[in-house]
């Protein structure tokens, strides 16, 4: 069987920015109906070789060629003409606007005199939506579907301006088990009318699943190729990291002693029956279930940033009754939100400030802000968590996801916690910081720190957690002790057909 024709060839693309080389002689092929995964850590320079393909940055040497000829991509309405559409992480669309509105942005119908053919883009619309499996009006305002459904006005936008080449950016981050299933349908679709798909994610089991090949990028250059159906999780992980990869998740060292946290008949809004569950001092307790189950509304209430319904709370063997997020911070109880850019740090602020802002009445015992007591604990939380940042003066919204995170941990640490609720807290993570948040997370709990992890990885939390509270339905199906811990035993509670007391 032969390949297919090459489609795209960027060969020895170098881009720099003032102080630091992003790119270095980078190559990337693609084939005509080609999934190809583009995987590196955060840092390796995969973004910004796909905003060079996008037209958003120029390339300070190289050539990039399409279907065999040189073209110059001197921005996005360039590539857009060659057919090359880029689909960001954080969706492109106007909420204000209809599907169809969204579907042809920047390129609408018009009829003579300049009016706007809403009857022609509505009529187009509906066959790009058909052909995403969009079963919708193209008049429904786009503020009405969910997260999946505008990623699929996303697809059909790119169809609409018929692209060859579709760069998908982390496009199941924030769908669920069956919106991803869909989408991976939908991709099949594409691959099978001869369309060719860069897949950027940082979930393995979608590269290996769905893509033909992987291209390894690190430190902004070019390691290397994988035929998927050749390669398996620990090779791809070496090739990334660029050493051998020996074991996902660290051994632990201590043993889970007393209990700590009390939960009876907790009712929390949304549910329709209580929950009952007990944590450990030193424990690593996982929380699983499909998006929705009610694992974030019950740490919402841990945390007091919701009131439940009914039920009781002990912590430390006292009653516990956080009104709001303060009365648990004053009990030792905090929270590593999952949407850690919205909730879990104020982007615009320092290191410094993030890490220290919520005591920040230790540090402003008067009526100005004690800057060196401050710059102490951001550094001491600098080094402790591995944070990669010239100085805790750096700006938060210029690090990569996986510092971001050590910034919400830090923040969290330097105030000597007895209760930690994570919520997701590898979401959007390359391996190489999801691997030191693992060592982190595992030497906390040996120290004697209860922990709560909310995970929708079944690796992650297999891997890092002594027992597992499973949801369905906003209801606890059971807990599995580790010994019980396996895929299908989860899957079964996730999805109500046993339960476990």
């Amino acid at each position: 069987m032969t390949n297919p024709p090459l489609l795209l060839e960027m060969t020895s693309i170098t881009k720099r920015f003032p102080g630091v080389v992003a790119l270095s002689e980078v190559s990337l092929t693609l084939r005509k109906g080609e999934v190809l995964s583009l995987v590196g850590e955060n840092g390796a320079g995969k973004s910004t070789l796909m905003k060079v393909l996008g037209g958003v940055y120029q390339p300070d040497e190289g050539e990039i060629r399409i279907d065999g000829k040189a073209v110059v991509l001197d921005g996005v309405m360039a590539a857009k003409r060659h057919g090359i559409s880029l689909i960001h992480q954080e969706l492109m669309l106007a909420p204000n606007l209809d599907v169809a509105g969204n579907i042809f942005l920047g390129a609408e119908h018009l009829r003579a005199g300049g009016i706007l053919d809403r009857a022609s883009m509505n009529r187009k619309a509906a066959e790009m939506m058909k052909r995403v499996g969009l079963d919708l009006p193209p008049t429904t305002p786009l503020r009405n579907l969910t997260t999946g459904q505008m990623q699929m006005v996303e697809i059909a936008k790119s169809l609409a301006m018929d692209a060859r080449i579709i760069i998908m950016d982390e496009p199941t981050s924030s769908l669920t088990p069956v919106e991803a299933e869909k989408l991976f349908a939908i991709i099949a679709d594409l691959k099978a009318d001869g369309i060719s798909i860069v897949y950027i994610s940082h979930r393995f089991e979608e590269i290996l699943r769905i893509t033909d090949r992987i291209t390894v990028m690190r430190d902004g250059r070019y390691v290397g190729d994988l035929i998927t159906k050749d390669t398996d999780h620990d090779k791809l992980v070496s090739m990334m990291i660029g050493r051998d990869f020996t074991t996902r998740f660290p051994a632990r060292v201590g043993k889970p002693s007393e209990v700590a946290l009390e939960v009876q008949d907790l009712l929390v809004p949304g549910a329709t029956e209580g929950v009952s569950f007990s944590a450990r001092t030193g424990e690593i307790l996982g929380f699983a279930g499909l998006v929705g189950s009610g694992r974030t509304e019950l740490m919402r209430c841990l945390f007091g940033v919701d009131q439940p319904l009914g039920g009781t709370i002990r912590f430390e063997g006292q009653s516990f009754t956080p009104r709001r997020p303060s009365d648990a911070i004053n009990r030792g109880v905090y929270l590593v939100p999952e949407d850690r850019k919205q909730h879990g740090v104020v982007l615009p602020m320092s290191i410094a400030q993030n890490v220290t802002l919520p005591d920040i009445h230790t540090y402003k015992p008067v009526w100005w802000l004690q800057r060196e007591r401050e710059q102490v604990v951001a550094n001491e939380q600098l080094v402790a968590q591995a944070i990669k940042a010239p100085s805790v003066a750096q700006k938060v919204v210029n690090l990569s996801g996986g510092n971001q995170q050590k910034v919400v941990l830090g923040k969290w640490l330097a105030m000597r916690p007895k209760l930690l609720i994570l919520d997701e807290p590898t979401r959007g993570i390359d391996i190489g910081a999801k691997a030191e948040i693992y060592k982190k997370i595992s030497a906390l709990a040996d120290q004697g720190l209860t922990i709560l992890m909310v995970s929708s990885e079944m690796e992650e939390v297999i891997g890092m957690s002594d027992r597992v509270a499973v949801f369905s339905q906003r209801r606890l199906s059971g807990i599995l002790e580790k010994d019980q811990l396996s895929e299908h035993n989860i899957m079964e509670l996730m999805t109500g057909l046993v339960s476990h007391g």
